[in-house]
């Protein structure tokens, strides 16, 4: 067997040269009592604090699938602060390839982008992994399981390797987010590991060892916890039929939760969800915060996802966003150099490198992703919503926690962007609408080479059947969705002062929607709440996506079937509560004193 793949940062390899897929079979699996302590249990919980190749977590899966029964879930989430490139996995993981049955390829196509925080990725009905790319040390206290740990994957390198991690701040997580008899394995025995887990309520014992190492750990958690009993979610309704609403049924349909689409208009997509072609895109920051995480988790959540839909009239062309301001030139060096993103996924270009991307004349340096690209999202909106019960022309006249307009369900969702505040317990929400027109325009001679989307404070998008998508207009002070010839001038003149080398387009035809934003442009998702900031049970939102609703609609999407069902959240709690509507009551009381 070739040497197992070795960390020069750490100076330590990343399994046991004897055989890696063995040791882990005999320390976590067996350590932690697998398969047995998940037999007749609705759902098991595994947290990892290293994830490495991946191989605890295939191995966790394969023997998940073999040996769980119909219906039963296994959430697995794992922290990795240093992630491996994809290549550099397949090759170490190659001499178990054939073993772990396909399972190996799947991870790697759905492996997220090296972005910094949570990402959630859903590999069969019955497998979730939660892949936290961070410092443990900051990013375990932000973890919220309501259905408690039930066993952990101590891995990370030896503790006199990796002193960082193994400390009195993870054995303190641990037991703040066990379940009651959680089990944890790990092979060191260093004697600071088992007083840390001991003095954090665990009953730590030594077992034998694998290979040449005499001996392990394990232990099980003594502490008293109350924890969220698992709820029996089956129907659930969603009030809106754009891309927040289709988006929370494709999700939620993924876990088998029957879900009915309300839709007041004759088709999906009706609003502002309904323009031919959509960039997906982050929106940025120069400093990392709460709401930047729920952006690029959920930008690497779009890409995964809608590379794997077809057809959706996806095209992953990249993105080039121009610096054409100095303010734009710091904040986009900023997020460059902050380290949060891995080059492979963004990359700062000169004008000349830019243009050569591009396939036309570019004036400006520009940030790049690679990544980035288009799809139409009227058609993704009809794919999330497939094999679902959509209900057209259907007016909601009444809802409240468990019912709408007279039926039971065990759960609500508003996604109906500004319309949520024509109910009455949500008047009070600070949204208001931003009336945007994009243009089609006739493909030239020159634009027909443009190869990526280019951003500049509007967007052009490479042609598709000879024709340009070019916007979009910012008017919140404007109600009216009729196109305007006025406004294909806005577009097509701010494109010529950007790229000069697209000037003399011409537009024929275009739409115009009425977009939903918050008082502080920030989406509102999670539990409703009235304007007190108490919480309505029951009743979730997803509302005020502004002009980045690909992404964090699909974002929000997975966070609420989280909530709904009360398993492992993809958000860090500050990004949770830096979505939740009641954070601006909270700011209100804040001002006033009280």
């Amino acid at each position: 067997m070739r040497e197992p793949l070795h960390n020069q940062r750490f100076d330590d390899i990343y399994f046991s040269p004897e055989d890696g897929l063995a040791e882990t079979q005999h320390v976590f699996l067996d350590g932690n009592g697998l398969p047995q302590r998940w037999q007749g249990r609705e759902r098991f919980t595994i947290a990892e604090t290293g994830f490495g190749t991946g191989l605890n977590f295939l191995a966790a899966w394969a023997l998940f699938e073999q040996t769980a029964k119909p219906g039963q879930v296994l959430d697995f989430v794992s922290f990795e602060l240093y992630p491996l490139a994809k290549d550099v996995i397949a090759d170490a993981l190659e001499a178990w390839h054939d073993v772990l049955a396909g399972r190996l390829d799947k991870m790697l196509a759905a492996y997220p982008l090296r972005i910094t925080g949570f990402h959630r990725v859903q590999l069969s009905p019955q497998v979730r992994l939660t892949l936290v790319l961070d410092d443990v040390n900051t990013a375990l206290p932000q973890l919220t399981v309501p259905g408690g740990v039930d066993a952990w994957f101590l891995d990370g390198f030896a503790p006199s390797k990796n002193p960082e991690m193994w400390n009195e701040r993870l054995y303190a997580q641990m037991a703040r987010l066990s379940a009651s008899g959680a089990t944890a394995a790990t092979f060191t025995v260093a004697g600071h590991v088992r007083r840390g887990l001991e003095a954090a309520g665990f009953d730590v014992r030594k077992a034998p060892g694998f290979g040449r190492k005499k001996d392990m750990t394990t232990a099980r958690f003594t502490g008293s916890v109350r924890r969220a009993l698992v709820p029996s979610t089956k129907k659930v309704a969603v009030i809106g039929g754009g891309l927040a609403g289709t988006s929370c049924a494709y999700v939620l349909g993924q876990r088998g939760i029957k879900v009915s689409v309300f839709e007041k208009g004759d088709r999906l997509a009706a609003g502002a969800s309904g323009n031919r072609t959509g960039l997906y895109n982050p929106r940025f920051y120069a400093q990392r915060q709460p709401e930047a995480d729920f952006y690029s988790a959920g930008y690497a959540q779009a890409v995964r996802t809608l590379r794997a839909l077809t057809p959706s009239g996806y095209a992953g062309c990249g993105a080039l966003h121009l610096m054409t301001s100095p303010e734009k030139e710091k904040r986009f060096r900023a997020l460059a150099d902050s380290g949060l993103w891995h080059a492979d996924h963004l990359a700062l270009l000169t004008a000349e490198e830019s243009s050569e991307i591009a396939g036309v004349v570019v004036d400006y340096p520009a940030m790049y992703l690679p990544d980035a690209g288009v799809v139409y999202p009227q058609l993704l909106c009809s794919i999330y919503a497939g094999g679902m019960d959509v209900r057209l022309n259907s007016l909601v006249n009444h809802w409240d926690a468990g019912q709408v307009n007279g039926e039971h369900f065990d759960a609500v969702i508003l996604a109906c962007a500004a319309a949520a505040t024509e109910f009455e317990p949500l008047s009070w929400l600070p949204v208001h609408t931003v009336r945007g027109q994009v243009s089609y325009v006739s493909a030239s001679a020159q634009s027909e080479n443009l190869r990526t989307a280019l951003c500049y404070g509007g967007y052009i998008a490479p042609a598709c059947d000879g024709e340009h998508t070019l916007g979009a207009t910012f008017q919140k002070w404007l109600e009216d969705t009729d196109v305007c010839e006025e406004d294909h001038h806005e577009n097509l003149e701010k494109l010529a002062a950007c790229v000069p080398a697209l000037n003399g387009l011409t537009a024929r035809g275009g739409k115009s929607g009425l977009r939903t934003a918050s008082k502080d442009r920030v989406p509102l998702i999670g539990r409703a709440c009235d304007a007190q900031g108490d919480v309505i049970d029951g009743v979730f939102l997803s509302l005020a996506h502004g002009s980045h609703g690909i992404v964090s609609a699909l974002a929000a999407a997975h966070l609420l079937a989280d909530m709904i069902a009360l398993t492992p959240h993809c958000l860090a709690q500050d990004g949770i509560e830096s979505l939740f509507a009641g954070r601006f009551p909270a700011r209100d009381r804040k001002r006033g004193g009280g």
